[in-house]
């Protein structure tokens, strides 16, 4: 099938193909039930880029003029002209690097639960005392934690660790010393303790020590493994000025570590916790970045001193209880399948960690500013209009989101190698054809 289009050199071609089969189905020469010819042909009839018929029949789709099904085609859809839809919204607070669920090791899983409901109720020392004990030597070795069992505090994952540190250490007026920018869903569970929030601006090594305020705090948050969400790290110095202010504010530290189990380079400096003389330290964090959410747990190792009161606090925050779950993790754990698996996850995400920044650079640059490499599920590309951009690459299939108006965040957790490099070569050419026209418009 050849669609009567005509194309001209000097407009936008994406906004040429689009705004004309727009008007060839509105006027019902395209009727619905029609089959659209492939992107490819469309292509290669009109002397263009796979990737821009692609925008335009995307487009189209999302506007309702095209479906597509299934192993058949794309058809028109409807002749009326539905009201375009409104760009997809960055919703405040989206998380961006989700974990992929296909690489969860479901049938390991599968066989270490039906292990823990076989010896439910036999074995007095299973559940949440050998998740303890699993996770405080899982600690010690992936982390250098000198932590022992009883300072392990179970929770339903890493914001409900951060819950229970939380109600340890805020009352209603208290300070606490957080990132900026930072966690907004963070920031919404601490202030509502009634604590105050005292923001330090982040640079490209995390919290700025030398703005730390000089008056007394009771805590401070940071995120010193992969900063969420610029993703920076913290390095040696600064870690050791900002144990130095905790000691002379009288302030604890809340250490959120959840990224470094995806780490690929090298650590630039030990965790604070284990930096950490004055028991001043608490090391929150889950196993999600490798697991997924559908492993909720999540733990705080608190320092021995803190040990009465963080089980106090638990249980005013709500007590972990997952029998059978704690079981199977700490099988995991324990068997060294759980490294096994995370070292498994770690080359793939690397790998897609790879491509994204291959991408990002081959279209736009080698000077392309990307940060947060170092660890976690996402990285940090500064450019202007990041949320109109982060609006289109989530609309592209790219997992985005965005930071102010200047930093775009990009998660290679779930999309494969292949769709990122569709979707960051579909970012550019919608970007270019927004540039074309806007130049155009103003001639």
């Amino acid at each position: 099938m050849l669609i009567p289009l005509k194309l001209l050199r000097d407009k936008p071609l994406q906004q040429q193909l689009h705004e004309q089969l727009r008007e060839l189905i509105v006027s019902s020469r395209l009727a619905p039930g029609t089959r659209m010819p492939s992107t490819r042909m469309l292509a290669a009839q009109f002397s263009i880029s796979r990737i821009t018929a692609l925008l335009a029949y995307e487009r189209l789709i999302a506007e309702g003029y095209l479906r597509t099904v299934a192993a058949k085609g794309t058809f028109v859809h409807r002749a009326d002209n539905p009201p375009a839809p409104a760009a997809v919204p960055i919703a405040a607070g989206r998380t961006v690097g989700r974990p992929d669920p296909k690489l969860f090791p479901a049938a390991k899983w599968q066989t270490l639960m039906r292990a823990a409901l076989d010896g439910l109720g036999e074995a007095p020392e299973c559940g949440e005392p050998a998740l303890q004990r699993a996770i405080a030597r899982w600690l010690s070795a992936s982390r250098g934690l000198a932590v022992e069992a009883d300072q392990i505090i179970l929770a339903h994952g890493r914001q409900h660790a951060l819950h229970i540190a939380a109600h340890l250490l805020l009352r209603p007026g208290t300070r606490v010393v957080v990132e900026a920018p930072g966690d907004p869903l963070t920031e919404q569970l601490l202030a509502g303790t009634g604590a105050t929030l005292i923001a330090v601006p982040v640079d490209d090594d995390g919290m700025r020590t030398e703005l730390l305020p000089a008056w007394p705090a009771a805590m401070a948050l940071v995120t010193p493994e992969h900063q969420r969400p610029l993703g920076a790290v913290m390095p040696l110095a600064r870690r050791q000025a900002l144990l130095a202010w905790a000691g002379q504010s009288g302030a604890t530290v809340v250490e959120e570590d959840s990224d470094s189990e995806l780490r690929y380079e090298p650590a630039e400096a030990p965790p604070l916790m284990r930096l950490d003389r004055d028991g001043i330290v608490l090391h929150a964090g889950d196993f999600a970045a490798t697991l997924g959410a559908g492993v909720a747990i999540g733990y705080l190792a608190v320092p021995r001193r803190l040990i009465e009161a963080a089980r106090a606090a638990s249980s005013v925050a709500g007590l972990y209880g997952g029998r059978l779950e704690a079981d199977a993790l700490a099988a995991l754990l324990d068997s060294g399948l759980y490294a096994r698996h995370m070292l498994g996850v770690r080359r793939t995400c690397l790998a897609r960690r790879d491509t994204l920044i291959r991408s990002l650079r081959l279209h736009f640059g080698e000077d392309a500013r990307i940060a947060g490499t170092a660890a976690g599920l996402h990285i940090a590309w500064t450019r202007d209009h990041a949320q109109p951009v982060a609006e289109l690459a989530l609309r592209l299939g790219l997992d985005a989101g965005c930071c102010g108006d200047r930093v775009v965040l990009l998660g290679f957790g779930l999309p494969g190698e292949r769709q990122i490099e569709l979707g960051v070569a579909r970012l550019a050419e919608a970007l270019a054809d927004a540039r074309r026209g806007t130049a155009l418009s103003g001639d």
